[in-house]
């Protein structure tokens, strides 16, 4: 069952999609236009039957995490988005054992604290993050200090082809905020983590600490997608960006954070066209001045071919 370029396929009523969901309604950022569909199974069979439509369908399949660190066009995305939150959502602590198995749908702050109150650490540092456990291991979301979800990684569960399969930490690349899951068309449904015993109080207090430094430098309280750009060798993104005179502009209703460079807010009335030229144009001055040519933290969800691929994530 295929369908032309222009036309949407009929998806069968037993799998409960919806058409044209706005994804700016799941997103940090609070942009994006319409899915093609969208759907939330409640099942990991759900998600076995809508992911093998969207391929006999001729239609692509993204994961809608936690809504970070992703940008989607304007005109929407011409796929099958389903969230993992209600099919991917258990959490398993392994008795006897320092780890836990944790859904791609479970929210990395949530995993924190609930390793937290059984004495569990090293997942401190995800306290702040706003992502889920599949985003994190697409990403190696981590933090400045260097912590990150890949040094805990033990195995990852994938959908791959239509089959469930167990990938090996060394069978996985972890790099500095990408993985070799990231575009590997993989579906990640669940990851094992190695935990570290600690003083629930001590972890706690930590946590505490990095909240607060995450509130008091990062513009928590506006829609964003995260960290805008990532650091290159050396040096820190938003660095570049203030000293380049970047923090505080503006195109439309997107700014840089005055609070961090390295962040875009919108005020409400953006469009991803405003937080893409703003993008492009701090590339533009930073690549002036310093020589560094910015490659972009965040996800591209949109129109990928040629002209129609926004200049910042060329």
């Amino acid at each position: 069952m295929t369908s032309a370029p222009d036309e949407l396929p009929e998806a069968p009523a037993a799998l409960n999609l919806v058409r044209d969901e706005p994804m700016s309604r799941h997103t940090y950022m609070r942009l994006g236009g319409p899915a093609a569909y969208f759907g939330t199974p409640e099942t990991l069979e759900d998600l076995d039957r809508m992911v093998d439509w969207a391929h006999e369908a001729g239609l692509p399949v993204r994961v809608a995490g936690g809504g970070s660190n992703v940008l989607i066009a304007d005109e929407g995305v011409r796929a099958l988005v389903v969230s993992s939150r209600r099919c991917c959502r258990s959490v398993v602590f392994v008795s006897g054992e320092f780890e836990v198995e944790a859904g791609a749908g479970v929210m990395l702050p949530s995993l924190a604290r609930q390793a937290a109150e059984r004495g569990l650490g090293g997942l401190e540092f995800a306290i702040g993050i706003p992502g889920s456990v599949g985003g994190a291991l697409q990403t190696n979301a981590g933090i400045g200090d260097g912590r990150c979800v890949g040094d805990l990684v033990q195995s990852v569960q994938v959908l791959r082809n239509g089959l469930r399969r167990v990938l090996e930490r060394d069978e996985i690349r972890f790099e500095y905020r990408t993985t070799s899951l990231r575009g590997s068309g993989d579906i990640v449904l669940s990851a094992r983590l190695a935990l570290t015993p600690n003083s629930p109080e001590v972890i706690e207090a930590e946590m505490r600490r990095l909240l607060e430094a995450r509130q008091a430098s990062q513009p928590t309280s506006e829609p964003n997608a995260g960290s805008v750009f990532r650091n290159p060798p050396g040096d820190h993104a938003g660095r570049l960006i203030e000293a380049a005179g970047c923090k505080g502009l503006r195109i439309g209703g997107a700014q840089v954070s005055t609070l961090h460079a390295n962040f875009i807010v919108q005020d409400g009335s953006a469009s991803t066209e405003d937080v893409t030229d703003l993008m492009a144009e701090v590339q533009r001055r930073v690549l002036d001045q310093f020589g560094v040519r910015l490659i972009p933290e965040i996800e591209w969800w949109g129109p990928d071919e040629g002209a129609e691929r926004p200049d910042a994530f060329r």
